[in-house]
């Protein structure tokens, strides 16, 4: 089984709003796997574990990911402060590199698209992200991760998936897609060239089952959720997707599979 822990479901302009327990409550977006392997970890994975009351659970992290360099996805601090009591490795674009140069306890391994790290019985393939930084020696990255015979896609922050993605795709039959929500219910703008919305995570679930991707077994879970007063609340969300296959996923949200 691989347990995927939430840490964070929001992104840049994400909520903070007074209860920390609430699912309207959005951090920046954080995967934990296993208790072993973080991705895109950031301040805010600190104050998770104090308030969900989860001590040690980072203890054995030594593996962290980075899906790209925008202050919601990349944060120096937090890799500093991982790296204060054991060694971590990190997987990033090499443009990352300077940025973590110097840090004690910290190896950095640079991935590009296609890469594949292999970790104490994980798989973890780099995919290149339909996604852009104003950086252009980066390339952003989702994950393909595979385990104990299952495997999971992480597909945030992204718009659709690259068709390079999808051509490797294409040979795999995932259990879990994570896919970018980071425009919500709102319709199509300028922004859907680098995030999804509801009617463009329906047409990825769609080409992922009529290409063998995916099956109706398939979990497909949604984060990089939009929140605060302009936007609709975790409820609204859920009601919205009342008949359709999908999870959205809140701060906390545990999945074992």
């Amino acid at each position: 089984m691989i347990n995927l822990r939430f840490f964070g479901t929001g992104g840049l302009g994400a909520a903070r709003i007074r209860n920390k327990l609430s699912k309207d409550y959005r951090r920046f977006s954080t995967l934990l796997i296993d208790e072993k392997i973080i991705i895109d970890p950031s301040e805010d994975i600190f104050e998770f574990v104090e308030t969900f009351m989860l001590s040690g659970i980072l203890d054995n992290v030594f593996d962290v990911f980075i899906t790209h360099s925008h202050l919601d996805s990349f944060s120096v601090s937090a890799i500093e402060r991982l790296a204060r009591y054991s060694k971590i490795r990190v997987y990033a674009s090499g443009a990352l590199r300077g940025e973590l140069l110097g840090i004690e306890n910290v190896s950095f391994i640079e991935i590009s698209p296609f890469s594949l790290s292999k970790i104490d019985g994980y798989s973890v393939l780099a995919l290149p992200a339909n996604h852009s930084t104003d950086n252009p020696a980066e390339a952003p990255l989702n994950f393909l991760i595979e385990a104990q015979g299952k495997t999971v896609f992480y597909g945030i922050d992204g718009a659709f998936v690259d068709a390079g993605a999808f051509r490797v795709l294409k040979e795999i039959k995932l259990d879990v897609a994570i896919l970018d929500f980071a425009l919500g219910l709102a319709d199509f703008s300028a922004e859907s060239a680098n995030h999804n919305n509801l009617k463009s995570v329906l047409t990825v679930r769609d080409i992922m089952l009529s290409s063998g991707i995916a099956s109706e077994s398939t979990k497909f879970i949604l984060s990089h959720i939009p929140s605060g007063k302009k936007n609709p609340t975790h409820d609204e969300i859920c009601d919205a997707l009342t008949e359709l296959p999908f999870t959205p996923a809140y701060d906390g949200y545990f999945l074992g599979i």
